[in-house]
């Protein structure tokens, strides 16, 4: 018999002998004193009852064989079968009695001599115990079949005793001889085992599996210490694991180290809890989880390689490359031998080959990446679409766009590697974005947040559609889109930031009013990155100027708001020459016309002046706000009569680089040709 096949028969012994009677059977030729029964009567009643330390102790006050026979039929119920070997190591080999010789057969792996001595002892047992006896040794032997034949028999029976179906109904995971059991266990111990028993055997047909989830849980709870309690409990993880399930079998591993501090100790464990962790994207918790797996592992050089692995695996996936390589090698330096450390060091070479094609990519040697990339794919054509996923950002870095954009739509349309589709249609949705096709890269974004497992990178992606609605002017497309990632992903990075699109495209649609609610949530969110906050700031104040059409005390709301803008430091040199000429366009609007004069001329025009002679390289916007002030200006001079300060003004956009120059030359021709200023 094989250590696993040993390993495999003393797990199904645990509690489920049942021969109440041994001791009477195999000391019927002892002689018992008058004295003797002291204590072998509760001791006899509790052993048949399951009440295993109760029995011992009680047995003990008498030095009897039959009383030590008790002990070990105990311990044997138990499953306990060092403390069986211990007890007869302790009492020599002077005891006589034919059950010490069926144990010392057990203990020492002689199946057949246990059962000759069993079948030697007569049926005084009772048929029910003495067959149990005979299947506990054929189990133990490793015939498991005649085993089960006996049991068969046994919960078969109409006359068993309660003790002997409970076992044998558990020993076969039958679920209806369970039930049966169940209701006639005579104690807590025996209902405890059945009902363990019971959740298991249901808990593997899905039909069933509910139930016995929720009878396993039950006993976990009401009754920790019952045999296979704890095995059963963590059973449903290892269901759960291999069902995909993965955050209810990590919830259900960290209740069975609360309810069993012990289990923290087990390798099987934390190996366990380290691949949800990392299915959940818990990268550290997994990387301590499958540390301490290793650390658990000491006798078991396997499953200490495997723990090694797992912890490489991790480290990959944080982005933490060389210290996943170093995980990699411990496994082929350390554990040369394993089957897993044969599997890997072709894996590694690979790897390394991948780590330099990566090196090549940062250190823009594009085409020497795309060679290393395609030796990967050629040695481990597992990897070969994420290899062609990477062939496409050479073939982008190295200039030649067609064939990346070409690459990229193959893969976004049918690659069978759903995270490789992802980033490949991602990169096109950028792709097409950049080269202004909103439309286009509008649906290939939408397509990256449908089919996205990841709700950051789906809301991400929501963003750029709802923006690529905007750039291609569907304000409704660009508000609608916004507005779904905000309501599905209340609680994303990127809200505000769809936030900000939604509230442009309520500007461009002339919602004022919402816009204005939207664009200050956005100004008032923390965490909200500050160049957001100060466009939202901006975007709000003209969201007010416009309402002054209606509302003529919206303007003076927007001068506040623009001059607090203007005033809080956070903008540069172009900024603040938009905002001060928005500041003069307000002071026209409240017809505060000397002050609206003062601002555009200092405020715009000379400090635009003054930033050209210093090499201030201003925006569109600016140059844009620069020349509208001028020309504010010169309207106003001209319209007072004072076509010399007018044309003063015009001659410094004429002059300058920016666009409304030649418009500034018009009108000072038109001015001269007035003739009253040559």
């Amino acid at each position: 018999m094989s250590d696993n096949q040993i390993v495999v028969a003393v797990r199904m012994a645990v509690c489920r002998r049942a021969f109440a009677a041994l001791a009477a059977a195999f000391c019927a030729s002892v002689a018992v004193g008058a004295g003797a029964d002291d204590g072998l009567s509760v001791a006899r009643q509790a052993l048949r009852d399951g009440l295993w330390e109760l029995a011992r102790a009680h047995a003990r006050t008498n030095a009897s064989e039959a009383a030590k026979l008790i002990v070990l039929e105990s311990y044997a119920d138990e499953g306990r079968w060092d403390e069986v070997k211990k007890a007869l190591s302790s009492w020599g080999d002077g005891l006589k009695s034919p059950g010490f010789g069926y144990y010392r057969a057990m203990v020492a792996g002689e199946w057949d001599k246990a059962a000759q001595l069993l079948k030697a002892s007569g049926s005084a047992a009772g048929v029910d115990e003495a067959l149990m006896l005979e299947a506990d040794a054929l189990s133990r032997k490793g015939d498991r079949a005649k085993a089960e034949r006996l049991w068969r028999v046994v919960v078969s029976s109409t006359n068993a005793g309660a003790r002997a179906l409970t076992v044998a109904a558990a020993n076969l995971g039958d679920a209806a001889a369970l039930r049966r059991a169940l209701d006639a266990a005579p104690n807590s111990s025996l209902r405890a085992l059945a009902s363990v028993r019971l959740g298991m055997a249901l808990a593997k047909d899905p039909a069933t599996a509910a139930e016995g989830e929720r009878i396993v849980r039950a006993v976990a709870k009401e009754s920790p210490d019952a045999p296979d309690a704890e095995e059963a409990f963590l059973g449903l993880a290892r269901a759960k694991a291999a069902a995909g399930q993965w955050k209810e079998a990590a919830e259900i591993w960290a209740d069975a180290i609360e309810i069993w501090p012990a289990a923290a100790l087990r390798a099987d464990v934390q190996q366990g809890r380290g691949e949800a962790f990392l299915r959940l994207g818990r990268g550290e918790d997994a990387l301590a989880a499958f540390a301490r797996a290793e650390e658990l592992s000491k006798d078991d050089p396997s499953a200490r390689a495997v723990a090694v692995l797992r912890q490489g695996d991790v480290l990959a996936d944080l982005g933490r490359g060389a210290e996943a390589m170093a995980r990699y090698r411990t496994v082929l330096s350390e554990y040369p031998k394993t089957e897993i450390a044969a599997k890997l060091k072709r894996a590694v070479e690979v790897m390394e080959l991948e780590s330099r094609g990566r090196d090549y990519f940062r250190d823009y040697r594009f085409a020497e990446a795309q060679k290393a990339f395609a030796a990967v794919a050629a040695a481990d054509p597992r990897r070969k679409d994420r290899m062609d996923y990477f062939e496409v950002l050479c073939l982008y870095g190295q200039g030649d766009d067609d064939a990346a954009r070409t690459k990229a739509q193959g893969l976004a349309e049918g690659c069978p590697d759903a995270a490789v589709k992802e980033d490949a249609t991602l990169w096109l949705a950028k792709f097409t974005y950049n080269r202004g096709e909103w439309k286009d890269a509008a649906n290939l974004f939408l397509s990256c947040a449908a089919m996205s497992s990841r709700p950051a990178a789906a809301a991400e992606a929501l963003v750029w559609a709802a923006r690529s609605f905007l750039s291609d002017g569907d304000y409704k497309g660009a508000i609608d889109t916004s507005t779904r990632m905000v309501a599905k992903y209340p609680d994303s990075p990127s809200r505000t930031d769809a936030l900000l699109v939604q509230g442009e495209a309520l500007l461009e649609q002339a919602r004022y009013g919402e816009a204005s609610l939207v664009l200050d949530r956005v100004a008032k969110a923390e965490s909200a990155r500050p160049v957001d906050r100060a466009r939202a700031r901006l975007l709000r104040a003209d969201a007010l100027f416009a309402l002054g059409a209606d509302n003529p005390a919206s303007y003076g709301t927007a001068l506040e708001a623009y001059r607090a803008i203007a005033f809080d430091g956070a903008l540069d040199a172009s900024g603040r020459l938009a905002v001060a000429f928005r500041i003069g366009r307000t002071l026209e609007k409240l017809r505060r016309y000397d002050e609206a004069v003062e601002q555009y001329y200092a405020q715009v025009v000379v400090a635009y002046r003054d930033g050209r002679a210093k090499g201030e390289n201003f925006d569109d916007d600016a140059r844009a706000a620069f020349s509208r002030a001028a020309f504010r200006l010169a309207d106003e001079f001209e319209s007072r009569g004072r076509e010399e300060q007018a044309v003063g003004v015009l001659r410094l956009v004429a002059a300058s680089d920016v666009p409304a120059a030649e418009e500034a030359a018009r009108r000072l021709e038109r001015i001269s040709r007035k003739g009253r200023f040559l």
